[in-house]
């Protein structure tokens, strides 16, 4: 079938090789003015959409064998002089041209005039678009919301890029392609007829009021739409979609806001609900500025967190587990039954149960019930699950979750889901990522470094308190008179310093002083009177040439041995 092109025509229907309307008399085939062949174009075979600035045809390029499907818009904008349409077109001619370069966007075809009217050739997207899916379908679900902010806002993201405003966003502009093994079933943007070209500063300047007035932004009704102006239609798109609402029954005219949230099908996440809120909001200071914007806070970053490089159990739950373990495992080789291969595997798997454990403990005070998963390809799941009048502020409770994650040190674990639901319900209401990074991972080797025993020993030696407990201790008296021996025993060339020999001796005293602390008592009186006594001799007889070599040794082994022959215990 053919379908004459002429808008005033009243049998508009023709057979599908007629050349001439057999009503009007209009050509049914429209060909390019630097067509020199004999051979048809471009046919039109259905009319598939008409609007305030003319009507869309779907048509076929009979200049080739296959005759390939492309759609042709007729442009005849309603109400505006002769001048300004030509101007319209052009612009659209010339923006469709880089645009259609965008997988998201019909790519262009060319454009021509013929009998008075212009033409713009481009690609046919097969698919229904949004309104027709609203109404086959009912309202939409969050996931789909969300799924559609996705694949859209790119799309705004490019042609702000390229200084073009779309100013027409609203379902029926947006096609979802017909999924094929060559497709995706994406989402396609169409209809850049009242797209506007932003030149010059970036100050709007007042035009014509172009649009959909049921999606129009309030400075685009002025005539000054801007980038955010996108924003808002595709906002208002949206919770068309969620509500199955006509947009005009969607907001309170005497309170000045809107109030889609009475008109749910399905429930909405706060989160989900605040992005939407923000993208309908009527100024544009406290609206988002780009799409660019938007999308950060659909997909925020992760958040970077000090967390776990290795768990820390206690020895009496290690032992608890790894028994628990050899008796499951043993269970299971009996009866067959899918057990963990190994004390590792069982290990690994007792993780999410500890956490677990541990996190309840912590949020039993904010009445919420924790679940957390065994460690799967390096992640760990938090399920926090709160009941319907309790008011949970997710935001703290992911900081909370970081620390104690941290303190636990857990191992393999690279990141955590974090997940808020209500009364377990399969669709959570909020979500958050905790991502281990390299940097974080050094930072936590430190934190590892900080808590191990080895090192608050040492740090103590920094405080004031420590060394005037010190001080009141003849067992640290007696460590600075031995070591004050030892000093001058080289100092007087007792015995020759070498860093060999200094090494030696002070192994010696370190391994003499612990055996003796953990064999028994020590006579301190007794040692510290024979230290000091010794200490004095030496500094009196000054001894120096005399003294050097072996009897040298034999005197620093003495001085080092000395703490053993005034202990209790027996050796």
């Amino acid at each position: 079938m053919s379908h004459c092109f002429n808008p005033n025509c009243t049998r508009p229907h023709n057979s599908s090789d007629a050349q001439f309307c057999q009503n009007c008399g209009s050509v049914l085939v429209l060909k390019p003015q630097d067509e020199t062949t004999l051979s048809s174009r471009y046919r039109g075979i259905q009319l598939i959409g008409e609007g305030g600035f003319g009507r869309t045809f779907l048509a076929v390029d009979e200049s080739q064998v296959s005759q390939p499907r492309c759609a042709i818009k007729q442009f005849f904008p309603q109400g505006m002089n002769g001048k300004k349409a030509a101007e319209l077109f052009q612009q659209e001619a010339k923006q469709l041209k880089y645009l259609g370069e965008h997988p998201q966007i019909p790519q262009w075809l060319g454009d021509l005039e013929q009998d008075g009217y212009q033409y713009l050739l481009q690609e046919f997207i097969e698919g229904k678009n949004l309104a027709q899916e609203l109404f086959e379908n009912g309202a939409y679900s969050e996931e789909k919301i969300r799924q559609l902010l996705k694949d859209l806002l790119p799309i705004l993201e490019f042609i702000h890029s390229h200084k073009i405003i779309h100013r027409d966003i609203k379902p029926e502009n947006i096609i979802r392609r017909r999924l094929t093994s060559e497709t995706n079933g994406n989402l396609v943007l169409v209809d850049f007829g009242a797209a506007k070209l932003i030149t010059g500063g970036i100050r709007p300047k007042t035009g014509t009021m172009i649009g959909s007035a049921a999606y129009t932004a309030p400075e685009q009704l002025m005539g000054k739409a801007v980038f955010a102006s996108d924003i808002y239609s595709l906002g208002v798109s949206c919770i068309h979609l969620l509500t199955d609402i006509s947009p005009f029954d969607l907001f309170d005219s005497q309170e000045g806001n809107w109030v889609w949230r009475d008109y749910l099908k399905n429930p909405v996440s706060d989160e989900l609900g605040h992005i939407l809120d923000k993208m309908l909001q009527g100024a544009t200071s406290r609206r988002y500025h780009s799409a660019a914007a938007v999308l950060q806070y659909l997909n925020p970053r992760p958040t970077y967190i000090d967390a776990f490089p290795g768990l820390k159990i206690p020895d009496e739950m290690a032992s608890n587990i790894l028994e628990t373990a050899d008796e499951n495992l043993t269970y299971g080789r009996r009866y067959s039954e899918p057990q963990p291969r190994t004390r590792s595997e069982y290990r690994t798997q007792y993780q999410g149960k500890i956490v677990q454990a541990k996190l309840q403990e912590v949020l039993n005070y904010y009445q919420v019930q924790v679940q957390v998963s065994s460690v799967k390809k390096n992640q760990l799941t938090v399920v926090i699950n709160r009941p319907q009048n309790t008011v949970v502020h997710y935001a703290d409770l992911a900081k909370i979750i970081g620390y104690q994650l941290t303190q636990l040190q857990l191992k393999n674990i690279r990141q955590v889901k974090l997940l808020g639901r209500l009364n377990k319900n399969n669709i959570p209401e909020w979500k958050k990522l905790l991502i281990l990074n390299r940097k974080t991972q050094l930072k936590n080797q430190f934190i590892k470094l900080k808590t191990h025993p080895r090192y608050l020993q040492f740090s103590q030696v920094t405080s004031q308190k420590f060394w005037l407990d010190k001080i009141h201790q003849k067992e640290f008296w007696i460590d600075v008179l031995m070591g004050s021996m030892i000093t001058f025993i080289f100092s007087v060339n007792v015995i020759i310093f070498t860093p060999l020999m200094a090494f030696v001796i002070a192994f010696g005293f370190l391994k003499v002083k612990g055996i003796v602390s953990q064999s028994g008592q020590i006579a301190i009186n007794n040692l510290f009177g024979t230290i000091a006594t010794l200490f004095i001799v030496f500094g009196l007889l000054d001894l120096k040439i005399g003294s050097q070599g072996l009897f040298g040794i034999i005197l620093a082994g003495l001085c080092v041995a000395m703490p053993m022959f005034y202990s209790k215990g027996n050796y």
